[in-house]
């Protein structure tokens, strides 16, 4: 079902999207609906699987360091 929606926009805006609708063939509904449909999109979910899956949660918060330290000092220590 189509609806009509009205919207208030600086000319300057809308000329360049009535521009950009014509050059693109389409039409400045058409334009406005599809920019809404992908704002609005949900992005879909990321299903980890295999070894990081069998892996999560096995350390605890606290055994997990930032890291950079522990690279700085293995770095220094190869590099003697």
């Amino acid at each position: 079902m189509n609806a009509k929606l009205t919207l208030k926009m600086d000319d300057s805006v809308i000329k360049a999207a009535k521009l950009f609708a014509r050059t693109h063939q389409t039409s400045l509904s058409k334009l406005a609906e599809t920019y809404f449909k992908t704002i609005t999109r949900e992005a879909p979910q990321t299903r980890i699987t295999g070894v990081v899956a069998e892996l999560a949660g096995l350390l605890k918060a606290k055994e997990v360091t930032s890291g950079k330290s522990d690279y700085i000092d293995y770095l220094e220590e190869k590099y003697k």
